[in-house]
């Protein structure tokens, strides 16, 4: 895909220098993205989601980190743009979400000024066309009262509108792709299933490409085309969504799967938390890094890093497992047996 990819991502490496020594948050990623396909990137906190999709985007400042790989996006090689041009491609050409709108947003500012000024970025665009598309946007979002609530601050708003007017803020400048970091996690249920349905409309409506950085299986596998899940900076599998949900081949993604509670089931099956911690990064164990924490490790898996291998040719279905599991009953963390309460 790479030569019609938006977005194409080659053994990206992003390492922090710390005073008890090197950090690697992101260990050798690859990826690609289509135009207007969206994809999740699914793992534990920690496990390096927000670093790669930030570094994608070019806000990891390269003075305060180690980067090395490749990041392509709609043409332009990321890394190797001065940030006066990095600048230029966002909200162009790539916009982010991020996971705290009160945070993002300017505490002061009207929100309409604000979204304003990112629809300004194009010059031929006037003043008195900008508040006018500002508050168009508002009511693309679904803001009722638009042009009133554009007078508004960020702390006026409730979250799920908060959460809105960045999203509004993102799509000003028709950029092709959105990274959304953890949209929805402060959102009450129907607030989140509202802010989702906004994306699903904007993608198909724009065709922007979507990455969406979660820790929600749920939310990833109903409102994504393809899913990444990351353990401790690495892709330990990454295909079509319906595919690695329905066939995990990954020990460590059938333990996500596994410590969700379920619903469709005859019988309740409790949630089985993963025993242990992610490993510490200064000194990551040198096989597979899920090893420690995984019930069917071998010595194989502890002393060797698995390669990545396709579960079927031509599906885009790839893990790295020495042991990888077959259908979904079969995700456990160790092999033991499930505890079971009657409905």
């Amino acid at each position: 895909m790479t030569g019609d990819a938006l977005l194409s991502i080659r053994d990206l490496v992003v390492e922090f220098p710390t005073p008890a020594g090197p950090v690697r948050a992101v260990d050798q990623v690859s990826l690609d993205l289509g135009f207007g396909e969206r994809l999740g990137i699914v793992g534990e906190s920690g496990s390096g989601k927000s670093v790669l999709a930030r570094t994608a985007m070019g806000l990891t400042r390269t003075r305060a980190a180690r980067v090395t790989g490749q990041v392509r996006l709609a043409g332009h090689v990321v890394l190797d743009l001065s940030e006066r041009r990095r600048r230029a491609l966002w909200g162009r050409e790539v916009a982010m979400v991020f996971q705290d709108p009160l945070s993002a947003l300017h505490p002061i500012t009207p929100i309409g000024e604000q979204i304003a000024e990112a629809v300004r970025r194009d010059p031929r665009v006037t003043r008195r066309q900008a508040a006018t598309r500002a508050v168009e946007l508002l009511e693309t979002v679904g803001i009722p009262m638009a042009a009133q609530r554009a007078r508004s601050r960020a702390h006026e708003l409730s979250g799920g509108m908060r959460q809105r007017v960045a999203i509004a803020m993102a799509v000003a400048g028709r950029p092709k792709l959105i990274f959304a970091d953890e949209p929805t996690t402060a959102l009450d249920v129907t607030v989140q299933a509202r802010i989702l349905d906004l994306f699903d409309a904007l993608c198909r409506e724009f065709g922007i490409g979507l990455v969406m950085v979660s820790h929600d299986l749920g939310v990833v596998g109903r409102h994504t085309d393809r899913v990444a899940v990351m353990y401790a900076g690495r892709i330990a599998e990454r295909g079509p969504v319906a595919d690695v949900f329905a066939r995990p081949g990954m020990r460590y993604t059938s333990a996500l799967m596994a410590a969700i509670p379920r619903a469709d089931v005859a019988r309740q099956v409790l949630p089985r938390p993963i025993p242990g911690l992610p490993p510490n990064l200064l000194d990551p164990p040198p096989g597979c890094r899920f090893a420690p924490r995984c019930g069917f490790a071998s010595d194989r898996c502890r002393t060797a890093q698995p390669p990545m291998t396709a579960r079927a040719a031509g599906a885009g279905h790839e893990f790295a497992c020495w042991h990888p599991g077959e259908p979904a009953v079969d995700a456990a963390v160790a092999p033991r047996q499930d505890r079971e309460v009657a409905e």
